[in-house]
């Protein structure tokens, strides 16, 4: 066993010289480069330096700027400045999600760098800040060989650490179609190596060695089962590669079985795999084929993958994560997978108020502090929407939080005083930013008002909000004096009920009819006679006002219309007597007879009510004589229709020969 250890470290060793062989060469190449650039820098320092300050200058102004951020580390390097290099890396990972380019960049120089076990664990911890922004079969297999170049004396415990970093990217990348099979092969080749330490170096054999080679011949058995179950790209390759390893009586007869399960998967998914490769940059409708006939096979840690690599492709499109983030609340509900999402599509999309709302009630779902809660509130509302009506909703949503967080029947001053200053915080917000219309209707102050005569009894507090609501513009609006008389009416008494709906008629003007409405439905359904009465005499008395004035409007508006119609029926009668007089005297008597034929009709039409047994007049439906057989009067509007035709025919002749006459 002795032995056994002795060959594991020389082979640790040797792949540990092999990758510090690599680095040295890489740190080579990445100084000459540097000399490189300091070479051109000697001959251009100052025009990059100018260029470094200028783009420093543009995100001081605009900080949120992607492109800016890409240039100015671009130029940092050049430079060969590595602390502001730094620096300006994190700048922009605390702003984006970065991309698999700009993280395998910044490791890569820090894999350079790094000489000391606390450097090196610097590196490891950028390579678990990359893998949490996007799927990249790249960056866990660079992760996976970085693990393996820092196994030393610790033996089994790197071996451990390795096997977990490898785990991990089996579950993150390992059904990537297209690229999976990289990790699978690394995977084997790796616990291969470890296969090779424990082989004997002479025939004497102990027991305790035969057992650690089969447990690591079984391993590499179940890695290549597991890979034969997936479908991925080449698999066929796989499958020759595991008839050629091994005894054929230590094999699973299983593998046969699930390897063509998987490969008759392949072929179906193929025209999908083909349609992306093919595909132009803009994925996305691809992506959602792709992922409609996932999920009518059923397979959740596909679909997942799926979206993955959807995101990629489409990482700003926040319908794709919205779509994401609700396939995982339905069918896994897991907060550990959910809550990750969340926080990496809100990074990509800040501009959805739809993403920061479902993160938010995600949060509360999961039972997440109040102050996560509030910290991501406060993050979106710095994220700098493009509408009063997006900061409006994720206010809404957040008020919505405090008053679920409220236990009406314990102790809850503390938790509702916080609720009532984020209520006025958010009506602040709102109105210093876009004005009346940050909260046009006056939704935030409206909900307030609810919680006040609801939950805290307290009526005098929701009529003062009420009272600030009608001020802000709405006082002649008759929608919000009969939401309000629709709070007063379920919490308040009769007597506030009245007096409201009082000044509700002295006070609207854009639709009066409703507040009379409402005012006679209550007095019908709860007041006397007398109250009644005294509510139809103010509404009376109002109306008549209101027809004054609606009629005085239409006074003034007429003398412009009616020059204008004035205009047009003059131009109308010049075009009918140019007509006329090229008819001739004939056509006009033929339509003085048509006319005075319909006055005929109309005198002789049945009156326009009926009376019923018990006396009373019943007016006559527009369309009550519809269906009614008239067999003469038929015949008679035929016959004249079809005579007026002819004569409108035979005057438009004797018009024409008139004007040519005259012509």
């Amino acid at each position: 066993m002795a032995d056994s250890a002795i060959r594991m470290e020389n082979v640790i060793d040797v792949s540990v010289d092999e990758c510090e062989m690599e680095k040295t060469t890489i740190a080579i190449n990445y100084n000459e480069d540097d000399g490189d650039s300091d070479d051109s820098s000697d001959e251009d320092e100052s025009g990059l330096l100018t260029e470094i300050e200028k783009l420093e200058a543009t995100l001081q102004t605009n900080p949120y700027l992607y492109d800016i951020h890409v240039a100015l580390i671009a130029a940092l390097k050049k430079s060969g400045n590595l602390e502001k290099l730094r620096r300006q890396r994190e700048q922009m990972s605390s702003l984006f999600p970065l991309t698999e380019v700009l993280w395998l960049d910044w490791i890569r120089d820090e894999m350079n760098l790094s000489v000391s076990d606390v450097e090196k664990d610097a590196v490891v911890v950028l390579f678990e800040r990359a893998v949490k922004d996007y799927l990249s079969v790249e960056l866990w297999l660079e992760y996976a060989q970085f693990s393996i170049g820092r196994m030393g004396s610790s033996g089994e415990n790197d071996i451990c650490r390795c096997r977990e970093v490898f785990e991990r990217a089996i579950v993150a990348g390992g059904l990537h179609v297209s690229k999976g099979s990289v990790l699978w092969e690394a995977y084997r080749e790796f616990e291969k190596a470890i296969l090779m330490t424990l082989q004997p170096l002479d025939s004497d054999v102990t027991a305790e060695r035969e057992q650690a080679i089969s447990r690591q011949c079984n391993r590499i058995l179940n890695i290549f089962k597991r890979q034969l179950s997936v479908p991925l790209l080449e698999m066929e390759k796989t499958y020759e590669e595991f008839e050629d390893w091994g005894s054929v009586e230590k094999r699973d007869p299983n593998v046969k079985f699930v390897y063509n399960k998987a490969h008759a998967k392949l072929k179906k998914i193929t025209p999908f795999e083909e349609a992306l490769f093919r595909a132009e940059p803009s994925t996305e409708s691809v992506y959602r084929n792709y992922i409609n006939f996932e999920m009518q096979e059923g397979e959740p840690t596909r679909i997942q993958c799926l979206y993955e690599r959807a995101i990629v492709d489409n990482c700003l499109s926040s319908l794709m994560w919205e779509e994401y983030v609700n396939y995982l609340e339905v069918q896994l509900k897991i907060s550990d997978v959910i809550l990750p999402v969340y926080e990496r599509a809100v990074r990509n999309c800040p501009w959805s108020v739809k993403l920061w709302q479902g993160y938010l009630r995600a949060l509360e779902r999961y039972n997440e502090s109040s102050d996560k809660v509030k910290e991501v509130t406060e993050t979106a509302l710095a994220a700098g929407f493009s509408s009063a009506d997006e900061f409006r909703e994720l206010w809404l949503t957040y008020l919505d939080f405090l008053r679920r967080q409220i236990n009406w029947n314990q102790d809850h001053d503390e938790v509702l005083e916080l609720l009532r200053r984020t209520f006025e915080k958010a009506h602040k917000h709102l109105i210093d930013g876009f004005g009346l219309d940050g909260d046009f209707n006056c939704l935030i102050l409206q909900y307030w008002a609810r919680i006040e005569a609801k939950y805290c009894k307290n009526m005098e507090k929701a009529r003062e909000i009420w009272n600030d609501i009608l001020h802000l513009g709405h006082m002649q609006k008759a929608q919000m004096w009969l939401e309000y008389s629709n709070l007063e009416k379920a919490f308040g008494n009769a007597k506030h009920v009245r007096k409201l709906f009082a000044r509700a008629m002295q006070s609207t003007s854009d639709w009066p009819e409703s507040i009379a409405e409402a005012w006679l439905n209550f007095e019908r359904d709860e007041g006397t006679l007398e109250q009644w009465e005294v509510a139809l005499s103010k509404i009376k008395s109002r109306m008549k006002i209101i027809q004054e004035k609606r009629l005085q409007a239409v006074e003034q508006n007429a003398t412009e219309e009616e020059a204008e119609k004035l205009k047009k029926t003059e131009t109308v009668r010049q075009n009918v007597d140019g007509y006329a007089k090229c008819l001739g005297s004939r056509s006009l008597k033929r339509v003085a007879m048509k006319r005075k034929f319909e006055d005929l009709n109309e005198q002789t039409a049945k009156p326009n009510f009926t009376t019923d047994r018990d006396g009373f007049k019943i007016p006559r439906m527009p369309n009550q004589d519809r269906g009614v057989h008239k067999p003469s009067q038929r015949k008679l509007e035929t016959s004249s229709k079809g005579s007026f035709e002819k004569q409108k025919a035979f005057i438009e002749q004797i018009g024409r020969a008139s004007c040519r006459e005259r012509v």
